[in-house]
């Protein structure tokens, strides 16, 4: 057994932890609790997570274990590219801190993969957890300032819509579709106590209230597209005990229905929702959307190198309302063909944790990776997506190094463990 695994089963069981690793968990923890303050950037968790990959690289506190070359090489190029795109921007102030930003995310998807490699199941549930309580706030944030109970709604409201401590609604509301599906899978899960259940219902309720009053229609089709993933993936894989969870699982998105109803039927809801969804489903700005993309789809024929990051507004007069037309129209064919790389196989990874791990939690969590990355790749048709913070957590989970829980269990009980490698995780042999 080599000692990167030694150090992860430690670490895992909480054992080795010395004060500054103590620290730097808590920085981390803190990282993802800031997720939900991005009025500007740079944002208090850009300044964090900075702070932490840098000491984690320094101090060596990050582990790669399961990262293959294909994800490696592809997030690489989609970087280069993106600074061979910076070339002859028309706004170089904007591509410089553009170019950053897209680095600095890269950079913090390391650091998730990294920092929850070295310090496995336990440090990754603190992670998710603190996910979840912050979008707790959030929700409480959006839907206070939407029915006036809080102060302030004018900082809570964009427009008339949720948007909390966000800058965007559009950002708001997608923040809790993994928030919404961490919850559904605690429900679903027959050993989890009742009152935990309950709790974790609650979570639910507030995830599918923030959406709902994100008013945000790509947040709703991200969210359809999750959870249907979510349902098909566990058929597919033939996850065990699937029918009774599912059972489950349908009970609570039947109750999740039932509060957008409910809220729907609210004067101040009920208005909004006129004005969002319209009889075709869109609305007149939809047009000058579409039409700026079909001008970056021309504009990267004549500059497969790309505009330069940043640039679309500049360049067309309105953003691209797509991420695939925005990577393309501005860093270029190479950058879009690696960014779509990457995504597939973080996609294939997460399917074939699913299908090959024994832990069941490392599977509910890879099935909500999974179902969230394609509810993503659907959010990402209609609206720029590149620069959300929160989705590069979410990129990081499939490829973390993790010990099975029962390794801790079987270490104390003093048997004499080996190791083997089961689709990049490490699981325990008795030997």
């Amino acid at each position: 057994m080599n000692n990167t695994a030694v150090d992860a089963v430690s670490y895992s069981a909480g054992y080795g932890l010395t004060t500054g690793d103590r620290l730097f968990q808590g920085l981390a923890v803190l990282a993802i609790a800031l997720e939900i303050v991005v009025f500007r950037e740079p944002a208090p968790v850009d300044l964090v997570i900075l702070l932490c990959l840098a000491a984690g690289l320094f101090l060596g506190k990050l582990v790669f274990a399961a990262v293959d070359k294909v994800c490696l090489v592809s997030l690489a190029i989609f970087a280069i590219a993106n600074l061979v795109s910076m070339y002859d921007p028309l706004d170089p102030e904007r591509a410089v801190w553009y170019v950053f930003v897209t680095l600095y995310l890269i950079g913090s998807w390391f650091f998730f993969v990294g920092s929850i490699g070295q310090y496995g199941p336990t440090f990754l549930a603190s992670l998710i957890s603190m996910y979840c309580f912050a979008g707790l706030i959030s929700a409480f944030l959006g839907v206070g300032g939407y029915f006036h109970f809080l102060p302030y709604p004018d900082v809570l409201l964009l427009t008339g819509r949720a948007r909390g401590l966000f800058k965007d609604c559009n950002v708001y509301g997608p923040y809790f579709v993994p928030m919404a599906l961490f919850a559904l899978t605690r429900m679903m899960n027959g050993a989890v106590a009742w009152r935990s259940k309950m709790v974790s219902l609650t979570f639910f309720l507030a995830a599918v209230a923030g959406m709902l009053l994100s008013f945000s229609r790509a947040c709703w089709l991200n969210f359809g597209v999750a959870v249907v993933i979510f349902f098909a993936a566990q058929l597919v894989f033939a996850t065990p005990g699937a029918w009774p969870r599912l059972r489950t699982g349908a009970i609570v998105v039947i109750a999740g229905a039932i509060s957008v109803f409910w809220l729907s039927d609210t004067a101040a809801v009920s208005q909004m929702l006129k004005l969002r969804v319209t009889s075709n489903g869109f609305q007149r700005y939809d047009e000058a959307r579409f039409a700026t993309q079909t001008l970056a789809w021309e504009t990267a024929q004549k500059r497969p190198l790309g505009i330069g990051p940043g640039q679309a507004e500049m360049v067309f007069g309105y953003a691209t309302h797509n991420m695939y037309m925005r990577v393309l129209s501005e860093n270029g064919w190479v950058a879009l063909i690696a960014l779509l790389v990457f995504l597939g196989a973080t996609v294939a990874r997460a399917c074939s944790v699913i299908r090959n791990t024994r832990d069941e939690w490392i599977r509910e969590v890879n099935l909500v990776a999974l179902a969230c990355i394609v509810g993503h790749l659907a959010n990402s048709l209609v609206i720029d997506t590149v620069h959300w913070r929160h989705i590069w957590f979410v990129y990081a989970l499939p490829w973390v190094y993790l010990p099975v829980p029962e390794f801790s269990r079987r270490l104390r009980l003093k048997r004499r463990p080996t190791f083997e490698r089961e689709a990049g995780y490490a699981t325990l042999a008795e030997s």
